[in-house]
């Protein structure tokens, strides 16, 4: 199958390099598939680094934005120039596990399934509050996409999703949650998304409370944003319970069994409390602006965390 692999960049001198290499040499993609890189108003090496691995590989080409103009915007030139049957769009500043792509495309070719997500798996460890809730959110995240994908209910993408060429051919640019807009496009015309965990990514999650803050109220922000631009909610708790309360009431009992009442708790209100302030970001022009700013300490993804002949190798820092 031929495959446009689409990676949007800004500012990632320390983890393109290594996920160029992992995509090169680990997941055995074919000699006519395509690697688009989408430098995005970089003042790093990060094009640099780009356009030296196009020089070696024909498959790499690359998109240099002297100006940031968004993610979104990334994605679509991805798009309106993606040769490939199906396009996997992946973060930069993850890297996928052994066979990973290999088996989104596996999912992919499916009839009706129009999206194909794979499973983020965070590196951070438990020492910290901040960490600990990283490893309950996608955790959660992880549950919650198995049980909507079992009952033909899921509605969004992750860190790593395949896409077949041509069911969405644009976002719009000011979008915040291109994953989210993608996927309840896709669902709006009668595609199946489906879930694919055993296609890993290994991710970085926020470090400190104020990226997660940070990170959460953005993504949060952008579901409100998405639902106001399709018409319908993304695939979020507080929009889920009330349109499947047995779904939604048993993935409750299981937060609770796997992480204990206190911690639960602790979890559920700090995510209303960002809520609440995402919601009063809607009148906030700054925050609308698609080129968001970077959760600095989520960029800790690069060796020797992985190694690339093999699963990703979890090293504790010192």
């Amino acid at each position: 199958m031929r495959l446009t692999i689409g990676i949007c960049a800004y500012n990632e001198e320390e983890n393109l390099g290594v996920l160029l290499n992992n995509i090169l040499e680990n997941q055995d993609i074919s000699k006519n598939s395509e690697i688009l890189i989408v430098a995005s108003g970089c003042t790093d090496r990060t094009t640099e680094i780009a356009e030296q691995y196009a020089i070696l590989d024909p498959r790499v080409k690359v998109f240099n934005e002297i100006k940031r103009e968004g993610k979104a915007s990334a994605i679509n030139k991805i798009l309106a120039n993606a040769a490939g049957d199906a396009i996997i769009f992946i973060s930069a500043d993850t890297l996928p596990w052994k066979d990973c792509f290999r088996k989104l495309a596996l999912r992919i070719q499916v009839p009706d399934v129009g999206i194909v997500c794979g499973k983020p798996l965070p590196i951070n460890d438990t020492r910290s509050l901040v960490d600990r809730l990283v490893r309950m959110l996608w955790s959660f995240h992880d549950h919650v996409f198995k049980e909507l994908n079992d009952a033909g209910l899921a509605k969004h993408a992750t860190e790593v999703f395949c896409i077949r060429r041509g069911i969405i051919n644009n976002i719009p640019p000011e979008t915040i949650n291109d994953d989210a807009h993608i996927a309840l496009l896709a669902k709006k015309k009668g595609w199946l998304i489906k879930y694919e965990p055993g296609s890993i990514v290994s991710i970085c999650g926020p470090r400190t409370f104020t990226d997660y803050v940070k990170q959460r109220r953005r993504i949060l922000r952008g579901h409100l944003q998405v639902k106001k631009a399709t018409g319908q909610s993304p695939q979020h708790m507080l929009y889920f319970l009330p349109q499947h309360p047995i779904i939604a009431l048993r993935l409750l009992a299981w937060l609770i069994k796997a992480n204990g009442i206190f911690m639960s708790l602790a979890f559920g209100l700090i995510e209303l409390l960002i809520n609440g302030s995402a919601v009063a970001k809607i009148f906030s022009k700054k925050y609308d602006d698609a080129a968001w700013s970077i959760a600095k300490s989520t960029k800790k993804i690069q060796q020797p965390m992985f190694s690339l002949s093999s699963e990703p190798l979890i090293v504790q820092e010192a």
